[in-house]
């Protein structure tokens, strides 16, 4: 999985669910120990990583990072835009949208 090619919501799922399965196996915890710290089913947990469930929660699987101690990396998931929305709106006003040549 080193450059995924997504090409569909599922495709991204599918290594959601591939991922936390590798996380949850590194940090030494069974499926019903996850379960257990997390506070989310069992079954939804071993549904996920089984790729069957396609609609974990956005919570569930924020509690699910808590516990396999990757919270931290949702920041990658989405940065910080590199400057505000509203300065960027003004620089792109001040850009021409068209060339003019001279005839």
């Amino acid at each position: 999985m080193d450059a995924p090619g997504y090409t569909s919501n599922q495709d991204i799922i599918r290594t959601l669910s591939q991922r936390l399965r590798e996380y949850r196996l590194a940090a030494r915890l069974s499926q019903r120990e996850l379960a257990e710290r997390s506070g989310v089913g069992l079954a939804t947990i071993s549904h996920f990583e089984q790729g069957t469930m396609l609609n974990l929660t956005l919570s569930n699987l924020i509690s699910l990072l808590r516990v396999v101690g990757m919270e931290q990396r949702v920041e990658e998931l989405l940065p910080r835009l590199p400057m505000h929305p509203d300065t960027l709106r003004q620089i792109n006003k001040l850009t021409p949208k068209r060339v003019r040549r001279g005839k």
